[in-house]
């Protein structure tokens, strides 16, 4: 059974595994950690995600390190470093156990997290993620690392990145387009190239492929079926290899289905994270 988060601030920082880690919570009930993608910190949680989630569970966010609040590294780090600020992040809640879901870069933590410390974990929830960029030769994010670091205006990264996040239909609706862009736009902790870089080199030494076998935590795979970034072959990779996993395509949607698909996404998680049967849309 999840155990309940003791009291806690609703916002604030720890030093945990080395770094100063930013968190908030956000309603109550059972403990579940969101865990953002490359270059994004823990806000964009709070548009859609935060709303739907937290009337039912106590959603605690973090910014990842080189990410929003969070201290900047300085040096190279793993993904399983990153899994281990998870398990800090829990010590100093005060949470022995939690559920997980991760987003893309998120979902490689959540992985190891469920590797390294499957003793903390109810139940996983991996979107819009992958389980072996180290096994490719080319990988998208080492071309975006190398333009955010030589595009001094950002127009060309950001062009590409809402090409791989989103399907056509929403590059297709302006109002849609131009909210999002305004909305990133305006962060007021954006990633340095530097950072941007040091989680990109995590991101593309991690391989949890021959690994995936020996998670235990009962699992759901979502994923968007026209996910440019992460074509969702990776879905389908992941569900195999975890035993029980279940997996849920949403359909006509891209990487960032949680943005394109919000009520079917929440609906999908609420349901796993009960243990309860997933209705299907009529």
């Amino acid at each position: 059974m999840t155990t309940q988060l003791p009291y806690a601030s609703p916002a604030g920082t720890v030093q945990a595994n080395g770094q100063q880690l930013y968190y908030e919570v956000h309603g109550d009930g059972p403990p579940l950690v969101l865990l953002m993608g490359i270059g994004y910190d823990s806000s964009l949680w709070t548009l859609a995600q935060v709303p739907a989630l937290s009337p039912q569970f106590q959603v605690v966010l973090m910014d990842n390190r080189d990410a929003g609040r969070s201290s900047r590294a300085g040096h190279p780090y793993r993904i399983a470093d990153m899994a281990d600020d998870v398990a800090g992040l829990l010590d100093a809640l005060e949470i022995e156990r939690s559920h997980l879901l991760g987003l893309s870069m998120g979902g490689l933590i959540a992985q190891e997290f469920a590797l390294r410390h499957a003793d903390r974990l109810d139940r996983l929830v991996l979107t819009g993620t992958g389980a072996a960029p180290a096994r490719s030769a080319v990988d998208q994010i080492e071309i975006w690392s190398w333009v955010k670091t030589n595009d001094p205006t950002g127009e060309v990264f950001g062009g590409q990145q809402f090409v791989s996040l989103f399907s056509t239909a929403f590059l297709r609706n302006s109002d849609a387009v131009h909210d999002t862009a305004e909305m990133l736009a305006s962060n007021p902790y954006p990633m340095s190239p530097e950072a941007y870089a040091r989680q990109a080199k995590a991101y593309l030494q991690f391989d949890s492929l021959d690994r995936l076998g020996t998670i235990s935590a009962p699992t759901l795979v979502m994923h968007g079926s026209l996910d440019r970034l992460l074509p969702v072959v990776n879905a389908h990779t992941i569900a195999d290899r975890i035993p029980g996993a279940r997996l849920e395509i949403l359909e006509g949607v891209g990487h960032l289905f949680w943005w394109e698909r919000p009520q079917r996404s929440a609906e999908l998680v609420l349901a796993h994270a009960r243990g309860a049967p997933v209705v299907q849309p009529q």
